[in-house]
C-alpha cells in the first residue's frame, strides 16, 4: 500500500522537501502552508508521515495538536528546522528549540544548515541522506501502526462474535443495548427487546448428542436472522437463548413479530443431516423500554426474561408480552 505524506510550511520549504521526497517515494505528497490547511488536507486524506517546518513552533504546535484528535489517524511527525531559527552559532538556543519541539509531541527533529526562505535552497547530500533515513523510519512506524490497528480491529471483532452461530454475542449486547437505549430516548422512539429460548434443548443434547445440539443452534440462529428486519439486531445471549433488539418498535408490534417468528420456527422442521430432522419450538419474552428503565438496559432485560419464564411455565412455544 502506498503511503501518504504531508509537508507543512513556507512554500519554498514545501517545494524543497517535496523535490527531495519525489526521488524517495511513490506515495502521494501534499503541501499545506498553515495548521488550518493541514487539518483540511488530513480530512481529505489521512497522512502516514507529516514533515513540519520547525522554525515556527506555533505552526508546529497547531499541526501536532491534530494528532490528539480522535477524527485524525495517527501519523509520524518530523520537524525540520533551519539554522537561522535559532541562529547558527547559538548552541544553547538550538538545543532549547529542539527540546521545545519534541515536547510538543514531534516524533523526530532534524536541524539543517540553510535558510528555507531562499527559493533556490537545496539540501546537501548529507542532509538528503538524513531525510531519507527519517522517511524510512517514519514509514516503518506507519506500517507498524497499520498492522496494529488491523490486529486490534480483528481481535475486537472476534471478541464480539459468537464462534458457533457467528451472531453478535453477550459482550456485544452489553455494548449495544445502552447505545440503542440512548438513541431511542434522544429521538423519542420506542425500543423493544425479545428473549428467545429453544424449548427442550437439554433433551436434544441428551438424545442426540452435543454436536446435534450445536447444529440445532446454528440452524435456529440462521432462521431467526433471515426472518428479521434489516434494522433489527440479533444476539446469542448464552446457551440456547437469543436476544433481539427492535428499534422504533412498540410493545404490540414487537409481540406480533415474536409470534410470527415462533410460527416460522415451529412450522418447518430443521434438517440436521441426511438421517435426522428435528421439530423445534421457542418460547419468547417481550418488553418495551420505559421511562424509569436504567440506562444499561438491565430492567428492560429482566422484564423480558420474566415473560420468557412465564412462557416456559405455561406450556412453551408461545410469546408473553410485558404489560
Amino acid at each position: 500500500m502506498e503511503h501518504s505524506i504531508l509537508i507543512v510550511g513556507h512554500p519554498a520549504f514545501g517545494q524543497m522537501i517535496r523535490a527531495q521526497l519525489q526521488h524517495l517515494t511513490s506515495g502521494a505528497i501534499a503541501l499545506a502552508h498553515s495548521a488550518m490547511e493541514a487539518g483540511l488536507s488530513m480530512q481529505a486524506q489521512a497522512p502516514d508521515f507529516v514533515i513540519i517546518q520547525g522554525d515556527d513552533l506555533q505552526l508546529a504546535k497547531g499541526c501536532l495538536n491534530l494528532q490528539s484528535r480522535s477524527n485524525f489517524q495517527w501519523f509520524y511527525s518530523l520537524l525540520v528546522a533551519g539554522c537561522e531559527h535559532p541562529p547558527r552559532n547559538d548552541t544553547t538556543a538550538k538545543l532549547n528549540h529542539q527540546t521545545q519541539a519534541l515536547e510538543l509531541g514531534a516524533d523526530a527533529y532534524l536541524n539543517i544548515e540553510g535558510d528555507f526562505s531562499q527559493a533556490l535552497f537545496r539540501l546537501s547530500e548529507a542532509y538528503s541522506l538524513l531525510l531519507k533515513a527519517q522517511l524510512k523510519i517514519g514509514l516503518q512506524s506507519a506500517n507498524r501502526y497499520r498492522d496494529l490497528v488491523h490486529t486490534n480491529d480483528l481481535l475486537s471483532t472476534i471478541a464480539l462474535v459468537d464462534p458457533l452461530t457467528e451472531l453478535n454475542n453477550r459482550r456485544a449486547l452489553d455494548w449495544d443495548l445502552p447505545r440503542q437505549i440512548k438513541t431511542a430516548r434522544r429521538s423519542d422512539r420506542p425500543l423493544s427487546l425479545l428473549i428467545f429460548d429453544l424449548d427442550f434443548f437439554k433433551r436434544i443434547n441428551d438424545s442426540h448428542g452435543h454436536l446435534v445440539g450445536d447444529v440445532s443452534l446454528k440452524l435456529l440462529s440462521a432462521r431467526l436472522r433471515h426472518n428479521l428486519r434489516a434494522k433489527d439486531t440479533l444476539f446469542r445471549y448464552g446457551g440456547e437463548e437469543f436476544v433481539v433488539l427492535l428499534s422504533d418498535t412498540p410493545n404490540e408490534e414487537a409481540g406480533e413479530i415474536a409470534r410470527r417468528l415462533c410460527q416460522i420456527i415451529s412450522q418447518q422442521s430443521f434438517t440436521i443431516n441426511d438421517d435426522l430432522e428435528l421439530s423445534l419450538t421457542v418460547s419468547v419474552g417481550v418488553s418495551e423500554l420505559q421511562e424509569d428503565d436504567d440506562t444499561d438496559g438491565l430492567s428492560l432485560l429482566e422484564r423480558a426474561d420474566k415473560g420468557l419464564r412465564t412462557a416456559k411455565q405455561t406450556g412453551r412455544n408461545r410469546v408473553v408480552v410485558d404489560g
